[in-house]
């Protein structure tokens, strides 16, 4: 009996032992998240930003959504909602893809400062010195023209020549004088680094994965169609009915720098991640893509005319929580925004298969930003 008495006393100390571990193991995991911190320190509950969502999408008619806000540089609030297409009531999931329209611009000029760091072409030197372009050839300005200008929308180029009554390509004025919103300069800077590269356009879409994709975690990212694409894809949607748009929408695999990115929030938010944390390139690179180029120009293109300022492929906006770093994009019946702070390393991304991203910017914003 006195052998068997014996235990006890040891079996108790290990019990609370146990127990003093497990309640040291529970003390020292951090709850969930159930609130998201606002560019103006504030908290949102999930629930109250789940509301505000389903109220905009009701009110504006926005069929889809996919969406993510950032805190500390981590993705804290993810939702996939709505319908990837009002004529099937096919409801979209995380997995569901949207045209990134003018947001593809930023990875682009990401890829090019990659590029530049690695020699293969300068920022300062004159396109055409690495591959002339008949397109424009009658206008000799157009040997001025640099990849810093073309990121910074100095080029002179137009928006598009489908603009001009005579459908071609022409310069609007001196390049590096003035600015003037262009894809039509992405789009020969995206033929040069094809050609320095000694790759067709469309293999331009694996340097982006190895360079830009991969490294900083856009899992689903695709300027060139294939069949992921084809399967996952949203159904564009203009004034309440399905719409196939224009540009990507035509399922036509080509790489278009300015536009044909296909993606989703939780991709895109891992490279606006990559900005915050100023990964893969050097600082001095960084102080290039952030530092303002053309400070709140006064003529635009397309009604894009506000606050903003420009770095390279990147629009800087002022506020009184200090700079926020982003972009818009839309091809008629997607559009989508993104901004972010890199002193508080707060920032959102968004998607709608829809034309009224812009309308749900002017909401959200605001929101982000309520004392």
């Amino acid at each position: 009996m006195k052998t068997i008495q014996s235990k006890y006393p040891l079996l108790l100390v290990l019990a609370i032992l146990l127990i003093s571990i497990i309640s040291c193991k529970d003390a020292t995991q951090k709850p969930k998240p159930d609130a998201i911190l606002t560019f103006s320190g504030q908290r949102i509950l999930f629930t109250e930003m789940d509301q505000f969502l389903k109220s905009q999408m009701d009110s504006l008619g926005i069929p889809g959504l996919s969406i993510v806000i950032i805190n500390d540089s981590k993705v804290v609030y993810h939702r996939a909602l709505g319908l990837k297409d009002m004529d099937t009531q096919e409801k979209l999931d995380e997995k569901t893809l949207f045209d990134a329209g003018s947001t593809s611009k930023t990875p682009f000029a990401y890829l090019t400062l990659k590029m530049v760091e690695q020699g293969i072409l300068d920022l300062d030197t004159p396109l055409h010195t690495y591959l002339p372009y008949p397109d424009i050839a009658h206008d000799e300005r157009y040997k001025l023209i640099t990849a810093r200008m073309v990121l910074s929308h100095t080029s002179g180029f137009p928006n598009w020549r489908f603009f001009n009554e005579d459908g071609k390509l022409d310069i609007k004025f001196t390049p590096g004088t003035a600015f003037l919103y262009s894809g039509e300069g992405f789009e020969y800077l995206a033929d040069v680094l094809a050609h320095l590269k000694n790759v067709d356009r469309n293999e331009l879409q694996k340097l982006f994965e190895n360079e830009v994709a991969t490294p900083l975690k856009m899992d689903h990212a695709y300027y060139t169609w294939n069949d992921y694409v084809t399967t996952h894809r949203a159904s564009g949607h203009f004034e309440g009915k399905v719409n196939p748009g224009w540009g990507a929408t035509e399922k036509k695999p080509d790489f278009r720098a300015s536009y044909s990115l296909q993606t989703e929030a939780i991709s895109y938010a891992g490279f606006i991640i990559g900005l915050m944390e100023e990964k893969g390139l050097e600082k001095k690179t960084f102080d290039e893509l952030f530092k303002i180029h053309v400070e709140n120009p006064e003529e635009d293109e397309g009604d894009r005319l506000d606050d903003r300022s420009w770095g390279l492929g990147i629009t800087i906006k002022p506020t009184i929580y200090g700079p926020l770093y982003g972009h818009s994009g839309g091809n008629l019946s997607f559009t989508c925004d993104y901004k972010f702070s890199r002193e508080k390393k707060i920032g959102y991304v968004f998607f709608t298969n829809s034309e009224f991203a812009g309308k749900l910017e002017e909401k959200l914003l605001p929101f982000l930003m309520k004392k």
